[in-house]
């Protein structure tokens, strides 16, 4: 047989300078029979399909975030042209089978290339992402649909056989780029893709937080040209067992995905999961972790936050510039905050997770799981899960400058992030460092808060410091480690005034905090995967106050927490419905607090030994012929956990998918969650303050005490929750998706502060037993001796006689506590445009003690809004432009602070986004993207509160649920090379 002759330079679209014998190297490589000559002028116009490497010769990267232009991939060929392949399935090893399928499509490639070389007519080339094209695809089983689009596209798609068993692609008509197109097409599911070269994709899990290997059996798609089913299940064993390692080495078929909901691979998870790309991060406007989750319909803006104003009462202001994610409004401690899977050490008393710690640079995505999750991640995830995926595979590297400032004055805000990666046989790296330096905004600077003293801090001032590495490692052909780290160091600086008579302070903390994450994953046969996994994570904070006598007060702060633990995950059994697969695991985990306040010396330890299971059964499978029943999917999860002081819990969960027809999927869950008192729950200060008593709803004038603590003698909170819901993508309308989901959560002996409205704290009769009317001097002499901290906030002098009452707030088990809600959401996208919707109803009631009814504690000043929602639309032009609006709107809410009571009225803002990629101007650009984004564009400030100015005196809005900073305007400049 005789072969065509070694080319140096460009090959087939290829870099210059390699040789590559094709057919010598194709023969050998594929063991081939057969081949059809061709000559060197034919190569020289072959497509990049016809090309190949050499066994030496790794196959090339790619780059997750600055894809190489379609038009260098084929400067060499006339058009695109198909690449063959098989569809795998039946009995004989995946990596054989991938083998024998390229082998198959060596040889169509061949004639292909032949028959390309006579053409003489080219055609104008443009980048692969901005090319429309018109897809009619009908719905039908999603790996049918791949093998059309990749016919259309001239990509080679990967996907594994159990992700794509069962799953219904959408019905895909219109006029969309390749990747809108496949986007499109895995919209049903919970599947994504990934960028492995430029030739190359791969579908991967998207929903789903257990940990997920790619380099398990796949199946790859490409145009299936008549008679290649034919040749390649002839070939179906031409591959020897030998050259599987080598092939698994070089097509990087070993990048890890951390998947969230679920710790089995390729199921599909019932509760709702709200996932934020990378492109939704981009297109945000946002700089900060925080504010980007805060933006969500089913988070409160209330709890430990930047612009939370401080009281006395309210311990989950933002004193610290710390940032936490609080779900359904239940508090920032109910929402479970993990790294790729793994937690971080909690902040100052073990209160909650501080998420400015995580870069956003360092972010690929984050999935919000909307659903109690103890069941797979243990305590704290009551309320629901947030995942941070940190990127990995990036190839190449990334600069970033921002700079912007509130319009009304202040806030002024510059940052930097550099990011690099490199990838290699086997392996990858990504390393980047992240600074943001904001200014503060005073209550002086805005018109609504400046009767509060003009150096109130509204925003605190903050600068900070981030690191962050993600990287992974073959070490042989069945294991593989892997492992994040995050640093972070920041001071934030806060000056607040309580008003004449009362009290300045001004504060300065320096937190710092690291992660480190490593993992082995090892490959135990085709079905089963095992991992031994561990984590070590520390916060330390140092706190220093200085009064307006010139006196300090400093609090100090170290929290530390660990894991280990192993698990594996695979096949059971194979049923006539599918593969039942199971997962098992347990571990161990400890956290500890060491606090100095102000001399005050606490320290706790917390151990934690933890088992879970989980299975997952296809009880139905797939099939159009059977209406009413077309599938149903079972999920069951159970953990045990023993902790330290409370003992054991054992927490289940059940999960059930149900599709009548394809195109609608019914969802419903239910599950138990605990979570243990928190060290601050147990450990907190005992703060007394002097109160004017009408402030507290007194009717007549005096002074009452306020008395806050913790309280060591809290049980463990216990919680139901069960969600209904289903996502409807009519096939008549494919550009088209719904969902809805229904939640409802009931606690037992959820830990609060009793006094829910402080405003009527004296007046409400469901407070009377925390309140001490008419205390005599020796009761608020014993009071005022034991407490850690004294404030007069009142404006007069402290008096005994004065006292009306003390007032009981510190932290008891309530009841019971219901949260209920639905949230919807929609997206169309008929062409260029998208339009998309979120929306949430929440109602919360509480029931502190057994004799009393439930309270509405929903829709009140400081407390969740009954209904948040944000709609929008993202319009790209041409690949070079884009631009990104959204309406945010808060509903009212009633002031039962102040007397008398008040309406507060919505507030609705207007967020705006302009990209440019300024590659399309010239090449010279290539790269560099240049933005604009306003935040609250329209400059809406917060609607008047007049139980903000009670709570805190001067600041007139309710700070829990709008921002003071108003219009925001930021410019940002982003160069990947």
């Amino acid at each position: 047989m005789s072969t065509g002759r070694e080319r140096t330079g460009s090959f087939c679209g290829r870099r210059p300078g390699r040789p590559i014998d094709f057919l010598k190297f194709a023969a050998n490589r594929f063991w081939l029979p057969n081949f059809v000559e061709l000559s060197p002028d034919m190569c020289r116009t072959a497509p990049v399909a016809c090309c190949f490497q050499k066994k030496s010769e790794p196959l090339s990267g790619f780059r997750r975030w600055r894809r190489q232009p379609h038009w260098e991939r084929q400067a060499a060929s006339g058009r695109n042209v198909p690449r063959a392949t098989r569809r795998i399935s039946g009995g004989v090893s995946m990596h054989k089978k991938m083998k024998t399928v390229m082998a198959a499509s060596v040889s169509v490639l061949a004639m292909s290339c032949a028959a390309e070389a006579a053409r003489s007519d080219t055609q104008a080339l443009v980048r692969g992402e901005s090319v429309k094209i018109e897809w009619n695809i009908p719905a039908q089983p999603l790996t049918e649909a791949l093998i059309a689009w990749s016919e259309q596209s001239n990509y080679v798609i990967l996907i594994q056989d159990d992700l794509a068993a069962g799953v219904q692609s959408r019905a895909l008509i219109g006029s969309y780029t390749s990747f809108e197109a496949l986007e499109r097409l895995l919209s049903p599911s919970t599947l994504t893709y990934k960028i492995r070269n430029d030739k190359t994709l791969v579908v991967t899990p998207r929903l789903q937080p257990a940990s997920l290997q790619t380099d398990r059996p796949q199946t790859r798609f490409a145009m299936a040209e008549q008679g290649t089913s034919a040749v390649a299940e002839r070939l179906a064993s031409a591959q020897p067992e030998a050259e599987r390692n080598e092939q698994r080495g070089a097509s990087g078929d070993t990048d890890e995905v951390v998947v969230t909901g679920t710790r089995i691979r390729g199921a599909q998870p019932a509760a709702p999961v709200h996932t934020i790309t990378r492109r939704d991060i981009e297109l945000s406007g946002q700089s900060q972790t925080g504010e980007l989750l805060r933006a969500l319909p089913q988070t409160f803006r209330g709890g430990i936050n930047p612009t939370v104003q401080p009281t006395t009462v309210n311990t989950n202001s933002g004193l610290g510039g710390d940032s936490t994610v609080n779900l359904r409004g239940m508090g920032p401690d109910a929402t479970l905050i993990l790294v790729n899977g793994r937690r971080l050490a909690p902040i100052g008393g073990g209160e909650t997770t501080d998420v400015s710690a995580i870069p956003l640079a360092a972010l690929d995505r984050v999935d919000v799981l909307l659903d109690g999750s103890s069941a797979l991640y243990g305590a704290d995830a009551v309320a629901g899960v947030v995942n941070f995926i940190v990127a990995d595979d990036y190839e190449g590297a990334e600069l970033r400058a921002r700079a912007g400032g509130a319009t009304q004055g202040g806030g002024f805000e510059q940052a930097y992030s550099a990011a690099a990666g490199t990838r290699w046989q086997g392996g990858s790296l990504l390393v980047g460092a992240d600074y943001l330096k904001q200014n503060p905004i005073f209550a002086g600077e805005r018109e609504f808060s400046e009767t509060a003293g003009p150096f109130n801090s509204l925003l605190p001032a903050n600068r900070q410091w981030s690191g962050f590495m993600s990287g992974n490692q073959e070490l042989s052909s069945f294991a593989e480690v892997d492992v994040i780290g995050l640093y972070t160091n920041r001071r934030t600086s806060r000056t607040t005034e309580y008003g004449a008579g009362g009290f300045a302070d001004a504060k300065a903390i320096d937190t710092e905090s690291f992660l480190i994450a490593p993992r082995v994953t090892f490959d135990l046969s085709e079905d089963w995967t095992a991992q031994v996994e561990g984590s070590a994570a520390r916060s330390t904070r140092d706190s220093a106050t200085t009064d307006n006598f010139g006196g300090e007060f400093d609090a100090d702060s170290k929290n530390t927490a660990w894991t280990i633990g192993a698990s594996t995950e695979g096949k059971v059994a194979r049923l006539p419905s599918g593969d039942f697969r199971a997962a098992v695991g347990g571990g161990y985990r400890e956290e500890t607090l060491d606090s100095d306040l102000g001399g005050t010396l606490r320290s706790g330890t917390r151990n934690v030994a933890f088992l879970f299971a989980e299975a997952s059964a296809p009880l139905v499978s797939p099939s159009d012929d059977r209406p009413g029943l077309n599938r149903l999917d079972l999920n069951v999860a159970v953990r045990v956990e023993d902790h330290s002081g409370f003992g054991a819990a054992t927490t289940p969960k059940l999960g059930l998918r149900y599709a009548p027809v394809p195109d609608l999927t019914v969802r419903a869950t239910w599950g138990k969650s605990f979570r243990a008192p928190r060290f601050d729950h147990l450990l907190a200060d005992h703060v007394v303050t002097v109160w004017s008593a009408p402030n507290l709803g007194s009717v007549n004038p005096g002074l009452a005490l306020l008395s806050f603590s913790g309280n060591p003698e809290l049980e463990p909170e216990r919680a139901t929750s069960w969600t209904a819901g289903f996502d409807w993508t009519p096939h008549f309308m494919p550009a088209f998706d719904l969902s809805f989901t229904w939640f409802d959560i009931d606690f037992e002996d959820r830990i609060v502060s009793p006094i829910v409205n402080l405003g009527s704290a004296l007046s409400d009769p469901a407070n009377a037993p925390f309140i001490d009317r008419d205390p005599s001097s020796t009761a608020q002499s014993a009071i005022i001796g034991a407490a850690d901290q004294v404030y007069n906030i009142s404006g007069m002098p402290y008096d005994p006689d004065a006292v009306l009452a003390i007032v009981n707030s510190g932290f008891v088990n309530a009841s019971a506590q219901q949260v209920r809600g639905a949230d919807v959401s929609f997206r169309f996208a008929p062409g260029d445009i998208v339009f998309f919707g979120d929306f949430s109803w929440l109602m919360i009631d509480t029931q502190t003690i057994p004799t009393l009814p439930l309270t509405r504690q929903s829709g009140f000043i400081f407390q969740p809004a009954k209904f948040r929602g944000r709609a929008g639309a993202s319009w790209e032009i041409d690949d070079s432009f884009t631009t990104n609006a959204i309406l945010n709107h808060v509903a009212g809410s009633t002031d039962n602070v102040a007397a008398p009571p008040a309406e507060i009225a919505s507030w609705t803002t207007l967020d705006i986004t302009l990209q440019y990629r300024l590659g399309s101007v010239a090449t010279a650009l290539d790269g560099l993207e240049a933005s604009l984004s306003v935040i609250n564009a329209l400059d809406q400030d917060p609607p008047f509160a007049a139980g903000g100015g009670v709570a805190f005196p001067g600041m007139f809005f309710d700070s829990a649920n709008t921002s003071p900073v108003g219009r925001f305007v930021a410019a940002t400049l982003r160069y990947t090379f």
